[in-house]
């Protein structure tokens, strides 16, 4: 071996360090950015059904609940997501469960949270937008350690670019194709979220950062 394939085979194994470090540091901010988005949900949800009893009763209970997880009672938090995500109507179970699997990955357990997300991903009860997010969770909890063919094949519908979830898909995309050793298919993906003036900020950030660590 020559000393300069030596030295090479160092510089591509300090780039690989480096970008495993890179989504060690960032990647659960990644779910806690796509968590956002479900909060965001649950605001309009219960701005919606406000006027009917029932919902308006979940409403509550749901807003409590999330006053709990962020006041640090998550044993409180946890009991009353899972008790909406029996009894409340569509919609605000839908959104429990998908709180409930964010307290339990918070909690360490990426394999339960991973298992819930799945769960409502292949529900045809729950509504379309409920299961593609649950889809997208599912892909950043286990994305280190699925099957990252198998994990792409469901995941690239939601990288169309008619699809809301676009920028989020693609970046899993991106971070599998790494897995598999397609280092140019991951540089395209992450080339296409940095250049995109419509990706959010926080993913073009991380696209871009990505980009640079790989040196290319």
């Amino acid at each position: 071996m020559t000393t300069d394939h030596f030295l090479d085979e160092i510089d591509e194994e300090l780039k690989r360090e480096r970008q495993l470090a890179l989504w060690n540091k960032y990647g659960r901010y990644a779910v806690a950015g796509v968590l956002v988005i479900v909060i965001a949900v649950s605001a309009y949800v219960g701005w919606r059904n406000y006027q009917a009893n029932k919902r308006a009763e979940a409403g509550l209970a749901y807003a409590a609940a999330l006053e709990a997880a962020s006041g640090g009672k998550t044993e409180d938090a946890l009991a009353a997501f899972a008790k909406l995500a029996t009894e409340a109507p569509a919609g605000f179970a839908d959104l429990a469960r998908l709180q409930q699997a964010g307290q339990i990955a918070r909690q360490g357990n990426e394999a339960g949270a991973a298992d819930i997300y799945d769960a409502m991903a292949k529900d045809s009860a729950v509504a379309e937008p409920f299961r593609n997010l649950a889809l997208l969770l599912y892909g950043y909890t286990v994305l280190d350690r699925a099957d990252p063919a198998v994990l792409a094949e469901r995941v690239k519908p939601l990288s169309a670019a008619t699809s809301a979830w676009r920028y989020s898909a693609q970046e899993i995309l991106a971070l599998l194709a790494r897995r598999r050793g397609d280092e140019k298919a991951a540089r395209d993906l992450f080339k296409r979220l940095a250049d995109d003036p419509a990706t959010p900020p926080s993913v073009r950030a991380r696209a871009a950062e990505f980009l640079a660590v790989s040196g290319k």
